[in-house]
């Protein structure tokens, strides 16, 4: 039988490491969306090119955070020692730099930088693979084994992704990019986070809503769905785009399953927190675009990867999942007061979550000022909330 985290021994600290291994990482993702947004300020002011402003964001702050939140809910919840101080260290350095080293590389037009960049976040998700393969190596509990093999097939096509990244960035092919294009933001969106998210949120989605995990069986078919779309995705590269489409419709349906699973057992229960509430419309806004995408590439069009769906896709589905996630992990890793800090997060009414959710409205509707005017007020809101958890934390 089972025992529950609170029985089990604390094993030389591992609550206390994974804390500090999902707090450095914070930091660092902090930085990059700090980049994204004035890279992204700068475009709209001066123009050019939004790939730098999307791969500050989804190399820099996203996969950071990945790394950081993935071995803290591993460890946490396998009830497993924390790796090496020295491994987790690498990994977080390997992929911070690396995103650095890309993206002067592409914008310098230095191919060297671009593949030592693209080595080095290569080498961070290899580390990070091997932080979660130790940690379910030595885990006490089994419940959280599915969420990890998630992971490992997450990174996995987020390796092969990064490799045609950088072949595209350092100007290797002609006549084939399109296609590359396409295979490589499929595995970096939908394989690489898109998997990460779908096996995080059984665990982490209920705890949220101040509930125990829950899952069931459409969690197994659920990973056997991703592995079928990473397999889809790579064949892309040589089958015809339409395989890319269906390998999108199986991850749409992945997630739509497990989300349907969670707020289908806990009946109403905490599900009125805006953590929560933003999580849950992160996920369906990514499904939302895996249907759209895939009902254009089965159908012969699609689009590509700066048009304003899967700008939406990026900001409004992967950005809210990513803060309504550091909501509530800001509140436990900032410690006491836990309860005072969630509040900030968990009211009925959230202005928030509505100018999130309009600007992305305003967004794919061709409304760029709007839409601009609803993420400010997001961001601006969220700030603010972050700095009053830390002054609270600062006052105990």
């Amino acid at each position: 039988m089972e025992q529950s985290p609170r029985q089990l021994p604390d094993r030389a600290g591992r609550v206390v490491h994974s804390h500090t291994i999902a707090r450095r990482a914070l930091v660092g993702a902090a930085f990059f969306a700090v980049v994204a947004v004035v890279w992204a300020i700068v475009v709209l002011t001066g123009g050019g090119s939004w790939w730098g402003p999307l791969h500050a964001f989804m190399v820099g702050t996203v996969l950071l955070a990945i790394s950081g939140a993935s071995q803290m809910f591993t460890i946490t919840w396998s009830a497993s020692p924390a790796p090496p101080g020295w491994l987790s260290a690498v990994q977080r350095w390997l992929v911070g730099a690396g995103a650095g080293a890309v993206l002067i590389g592409v914008s310098a037009d230095l191919e060297w930088l671009v593949w030592l960049g693209a080595l080095a976040v290569i080498g961070g998700l290899g580390a990070l693979s091997a932080s979660i393969i130790r940690a379910v190596r030595h885990s006490l509990l089994r419940r959280f084994d599915l969420s990890a093999r998630f992971y490992l097939t997450a990174f996995a096509a987020g390796m092969v992704g990064v490799v045609l990244g950088a072949i595209l960035g350092s100007g290797w092919v002609a006549e084939s990019y399109d296609r590359i294009r396409l295979v490589h933001y499929h595995l970096n969106l939908v394989g690489l986070v898109g998997f990460t998210i779908i096996g995080t949120i059984p665990t982490f989605l209920p705890t949220v809503a101040h509930h125990r995990a829950v899952s069931g069986k459409e969690a197994t078919v659920a990973w056997w769905l991703c592995v079928a779309a990473g397999i889809a995705f790579v064949s892309g590269l040589f089958a015809p785009r339409e395989v890319i489409g269906v390998g999108s419709a199986l991850v749409a349906l992945a997630a739509s399953m497990i989300l349907a699973g969670i707020v289908g057992r806990l009946s109403q229960k905490g599900q009125d927190k805006l953590a929560f509430l933003q999580i849950t419309a992160g996920v369906v806004w990514l499904v939302a675009w895996a249907v759209i995408d895939a009902y254009g590439l089965i159908g012969g069009g699609g689009f590509g990867p700066f048009n304003r769906w899967t700008t939406a896709a990026v900001v409004v589905g992967v950005g809210q999942v990513l803060l309504g996630s550091v909501a509530y992990l800001a509140a436990v890793l900032l410690g006491p007061p836990l309860g005072k800090r969630l509040e900030l997060f968990e009211e009925r009414w959230s202005l928030p979550l509505i100018a999130a959710n309009a600007g992305g409205l305003a967004l794919v509707s061709g409304w760029p000022v709007p839409a601009l005017i609803g993420f400010a007020v997001w961001l601006a809101d969220f700030a603010w909330r972050l700095l009053r958890q830390r002054g609270l934390a600062a006052q105990s």
